[in-house]
């Protein structure tokens, strides 16, 4: 279990990193939907090489047993990206993050509705807190534009739909090498996402191949983070692995504090001390919360 929590950790810095390197290619050289193209593209390379080192040792089941997890999974993703893209054009990194924290409410929801999954009385206590926590890490440096909710909101319904796939790509696949059997599936996952990305970027008007270094450290990032997620979830399930995953909202804050100390205004503008207290406050939140999820 420790090692999935580290994992999940390892998921929220990446992320966080990737986020602001997110805000500043749609700010300076592309939009939201290039972006979503070129680092797919860029991310099915990566998956794509590393995968084919991998194959030789793997003992994939046929394909039908986990093809519609795969499509899921991806299709998902997509839809979530997509709208979160869309939400940082509106917003600052640092405040769109922490309310990712609220894809906690739509996966719980999915996972009775769908799966029959249920939670004891302390589970319940410790989604509380770690929504509590997501919130109140956003209103400490003032509300978004509805708009911006709206998006943030679709993107956590997609992503806690693929976050329920990827667990169950995970278990079809059926390694009994937990690590191998997450690292695989993640990167068949991108392999995949990353051929009808090379096919848009080739055909569409607004690609160009100077975007595909600005998208380089976004996609980096986002890849790492990507695989250590996947991993989180093999070991300690989707719910409490988002648990664990809603500390990118302060890891999100804390890089955000520091670019804007830099004197990167255009990114993230510079917080005041009260502020970033009630921010800590909210770490503390989602802390406990990961606490009282791991203890049941």
């Amino acid at each position: 279990m420790i090692i999935g929590i580290f994992a999940g950790l390892g998921t929220a810095v990446s992320q966080s990193v990737s986020y602001q390197f997110s805000r500043f290619f749609i700010q300076r050289h592309g939009n939201s939907f290039q972006l979503l193209v070129v680092s797919h593209m860029i991310m099915g390379i990566f998956a794509a090489a590393a995968l084919t080192i991998l194959l030789p040792r793997a003992a994939l089941p046929p394909l039908r047993v986990y093809l519609l997890p795969l499509l899921l999974c991806n299709g998902y993703y997509l839809f979530g990206q997509m709208a979160f893209f869309t939400a940082l054009k509106r917003s600052e990194a640092s405040r769109v993050a922490p309310l990712l924290g609220l894809k906690i409410v739509f996966l719980a929801m999915f996972s009775i509705l769908f799966y029959g999954t249920s939670f004891a009385l302390q589970q319940w206590a410790a989604l509380a807190l770690c929504i509590t926590g997501a919130v109140f890490s956003n209103w400490s440096g003032g509300t978004l534009p509805w708009r911006s909710l709206c998006w943030i909101m679709l993107a956590c319904m997609g992503y806690s739909l693929s976050d329920i796939n990827i667990k169950i790509l995970i278990t079809k696949i059926g390694d009994p090498n937990i690590m191998f059997s997450s690292t695989l599936a993640g990167l068949l996952s991108y392999t995949l996402i990353g051929i009808p990305a090379a096919i848009v970027f080739g055909v569409y008007p607004g690609m160009s191949k100077r975007l595909i270094l600005p998208a380089l450290p976004f996609s980096f990032f986002w890849f790492i983070g990507m695989l250590l997620l996947f991993y989180c979830f093999a070991v300690i399930g989707p719910v409490f692995g988002n648990i664990v995953q809603s500390t990118r909202g302060i890891f999100s804050v804390i890089v955000g504090t520091l670019i804007a100390a830099l004197g990167f205004h255009s990114l993230e503008s510079r917080l005041l001390p009260k502020i970033i207290i009630r921010r800590i406050i909210a770490a503390a939140l989602i802390t406990l919360a990961i606490v009282l999820f791991s203890t049941n």
